[in-house]
């Protein structure tokens, strides 16, 4: 008999289990967006900072769960966009150990090529407890880590055939992705559908056995997207609030499929967000009429920064921004990485402020020290219990794993940027440049003045550290990344060479008589893709010499210095 690695590691945690039921653990929820702003919600962040707080969008949910439970103003993803961070926050370990750094990383290709089987998740880790927990994951997958009913959740919105959830991938974000169902007209983002599942679950299940839900969904990531009704809503309170309404006329018959005009776009992704908070409602109002609030975790926080960002012009330089904080979604800046994270509990006092840093692989070691875990911790974990930080807000400790709060970002079409934050300071290196960037983070969180030159000793000791566990987990390094690349794309155009060859070959046998216009075809066909992948790899190339901080270098030589190398295919 085959056992994978996966049930084999779990097996062996199962063995130390006694199975004791403790009828009052505590159950646990995570409630995770997909690109939200630090500042995109209701709810003041920051008690000293207004612009924490967005000043249109109403999120009664999260002001709800800020009233029981406290704001943190300090909470990381694990990565700037969606992937890592998915797979960091089940398997408790930084984006650079658990080897995924970006939404396509390459590299993981070859680090990984058996995939994270062999990685025991939150729900797998719940179920080992001896604790009787009952586990559910709906919405957004992630397709890196194949089908959630796999990784130790009892219950998912899953359909067969399709890995990362619903049938279709991550949803359609872009039009057309092969094979991919589209979201129902009537459920833009699936919001409601993820609603009616995270209630249903816990109005059936809440108070027999301690649980663990985790509802991921897909809004307010692109293309924006709600009903007709909550756009009216919020078209209405818009004008109301005298606010810009150019191009609101532009507005086609479908605001779900494609809202036109600036004006349009921001009250769809207004309404997105408020319609995504209907889901946190529905939770809190079924865990009151349960009885389990007060015996339950509730987690609200995104994945990475905020998507629709800001534009704002400083030192003659168009930059992003999330509320007071700098660039978003794909950047290591603040506004990349630093997400809303509200979190209400036992123990945890009720409408407080903790700028505690936390970061969310800190969620496993946290759920397996609160649930009282009759088996050891899994290995290779990164975070630290944030048991302390709840009882005693800003007076409490996480004691990690990993030597600081670490992001290595080894992307091939962005900046490569590697992040280290200990204490109150934050260090940033470009990985093409090795140029620094150093920050206080209690003094100035927005990231304006760069401490690095008058402060050499504080950027070697800090470097040292982040270099010394990036190497020491396998990390990789931007030029590997680059390598990876490359081999992807020579490896894509084998691919469409032995298709070539076999459409070819049976085109031979049928003896057609337009054989050759046929094969003229298929030939230019397979040379555009060809002369692709090689774009893709000049692209690659040109990255040695980004040095940039922050996204929207374009390289324009790509395709010139394609077009000299390339030599077209033929038989």
């Amino acid at each position: 008999m085959n056992i994978s690695p996966r049930n084999l590691n779990l097996a062996l945690v199962v063995t130390f289990c006694s199975h004791a039921i403790l009828a009052k653990s505590p159950n646990f929820i995570i409630l995770y967006a997909d690109d939200l702003g630090y500042a995109d919600t209701s709810v003041q962040m920051m008690d000293s900072d207004p612009s924490t707080k967005h000043a249109f969008i109403k999120t009664p949910g999260i002001e709800r769960l800020a009233e029981i439970g406290a704001r943190f103003t300090a909470a990381y993803s694990p990565t700037p966009t969606c992937t890592g961070s998915r797979i960091s926050i089940q398997h408790g370990q930084s984006s650079a150990k658990i080897q995924y750094r970006n939404v396509f990383d390459v590299l993981s290709q070859v680090q990984r090529p058996d995939g994270y089987d062999s990685e025991i998740t939150i729900a797998e880790m719940l179920k080992a407890s001896g604790k009787n927990y009952l586990t559910a994951h709906f919405g957004k997958g992630c397709s890196a880590m194949g089908r959630f009913e796999d990784a130790g959740y009892d219950i998912t919105d899953e359909n067969p055939g399709e890995p990362g959830g619903n049938g279709n991938g991550h949803g359609s974000y872009w039009d057309p992705i092969k094979e991919k169902t589209p979201f129902p007209s009537d459920n833009p983002k699936r919001m409601h559908s993820l609603r009616k599942d995270a209630a249903d679950f816990l109005k059936k299940n809440a108070g027999k056995q301690p649980f663990f839900m985790m509802v991921s969904h897909y809004a307010p990531h692109i293309p924006f997207a709600c009903t007709r009704e909550a756009f009216e809503r919020t078209k209405k309170r818009w004008i109301q609030a005298g606010l810009d309404t150019k191009g609101m006329d532009e507005l086609t018959d479908n605001p779900i499929v494609n809202p036109k005009g600036e004006a349009n776009k921001k009250i769809t992704y207004a309404a997105m967000v408020e319609e995504m908070d209907l889901t946190l409602v529905d939770v809190l109002d079924a865990l009151e009429q349960t009885g389990e609030l007060d015996n339950t975790y509730v987690i609200f926080t995104s994945d990475n920064g905020g998507g629709h960002s800001e534009k704002r012009k400083v030192d003659g330089e168009i930059r992003r921004f999330n509320g007071p904080l700098q660039e978003g979604k794909r950047s290591i800046f603040e506004g990349g990485i630093r997400v809303p994270t509200v979190i209400s509990g036992p123990g945890i006092k009720a409408g407080s402020q903790c700028d505690v840093p936390i970061v969310q692989w800190d969620f496993l070691p946290t759920f397996h020290d609160l649930s009282g875990s009759e088996v050891p911790m899994p290995p290779n974990v990164d975070g630290g219990s944030l048991r302390q930080v709840f009882k005693k807000g800003n007076k409490g400790k996480v004691k990690r794993v990993a030597p600081g709060i670490i992001h290595h970002y080894t992307c091939h079409y962005h900046p490569p940027i590697s992040s280290i934050i200990i204490g109150d300071y934050k260090l940033m290196r470009q990985l093409n440049s090795g140029e620094f960037l150093l920050f206080n983070l209690k003094t100035d969180y927005r990231e304006e003045k760069n401490l690095a030159s008058s402060m050499p000793e504080k950027v070697k000791e800090m470097d040292e550290i982040c270099q010394k566990y990036v190497k020491k987990v396998k990390g990789g390094t931007a030029e590997q990344v680059r390598q990876a690349h490359h081999k992807l794309m020579d490896h894509f155009g084998q691919q469409s060479i032995d298709g070539y060859r076999k459409k070819l070959a049976d085109l031979k046998d049928q003896k057609l008589p337009d054989f050759e216009d046929q094969k003229a075809k298929m030939l230019k066909d397979l040379n555009e893709k060809l002369f692709k992948n090689l774009v893709n790899k000049e692209k690659t190339n040109l990255h040695r010499n980004l040095h940039a901080w922050r996204e929207g270098t374009e390289k324009k030589d790509a395709e010139k210095n394609a077009r000299i190398k390339f030599v077209e295919f033929s038989e």
